[in-house]
């Protein structure tokens, strides 16, 4: 027995792994805009990657958010 199809196509993994990619980036870079704009000098490694972490958690948070409700992209 073979398994219903979905009502719409989904999307192509790819283009949602450079989505969330993409969106991670830029919520990294506005993170050490403003902390930039709080008056943080410098930031340890540790900061740094606590910056990272938490703006790809955010990203992958908000692409699976974002995702159902793009269009499908045709093959």
């Amino acid at each position: 027995m073979t398994a219903p199809r979905p009502d719409r196509p989904a999307q192509l993994r790819w283009v949602v792994v450079l989505l969330a990619a993409g969106i991670s980036l830029l919520i990294a870079a506005v993170l050490l805009l403003v902390l930039q704009a709080v008056g943080v000098d410098a930031l340890s490694s540790v900061g740094f990657v606590l910056v990272v972490v938490v703006a790809a958690f955010a990203g992958g948070g908000l692409t699976r958010w974002l995702v159902p409700r793009l269009p499908p992209v045709r093959r």
